[in-house]
C-alpha cells in the first residue's frame, strides 16, 4: 500500500464506526456512504496525517473527489505545486 493510500485509509478508520480497507477505486459516496460532515472531518484529519497538507474550503468539496484514488491525484499533483514553490 502507498504512504498516501496508507495515509486515507488511517484516516478514514478515524473518522468512520466501522474497521474498512480501501484501494483506489473505492468510492465515497457507493462505498462508504460518507456525508458531508463526515467527509469534511476525514480531510481534516488527512490534513494532520500528511505533513504540508491543506485543503481550501472554497476549492474542495466532496463532488471533487468521487473515489480514493482522485483524491490522491490531487494531493500528489498539490504537493508537486508546493515544492516547486519553494
Amino acid at each position: 500500500m502507498s504512504q498516501l493510500l496508507s495515509a486515507v485509509n488511517d484516516a478514514l478508520n478515524d473518522v468512520m464506526s466501522a474497521k474498512i480497507n480501501i484501494t483506489p477505486e473505492t468510492d465515497f459516496n457507493e462505498d462508504l456512504d460518507l456525508d458531508s460532515v463526515l467527509f469534511v472531518q476525514f480531510l481534516l484529519t488527512l490534513e494532520e496525517k500528511i505533513p504540508s497538507l491543506m485543503f481550501e474550503p472554497d476549492q474542495i468539496n466532496q463532488d471533487a473527489f468521487t473515489t480514493v484514488g482522485k483524491l490522491i491525484q490531487w494531493i500528489e499533483q498539490h504537493l508537486q505545486l508546493e515544492s516547486s514553490d519553494v
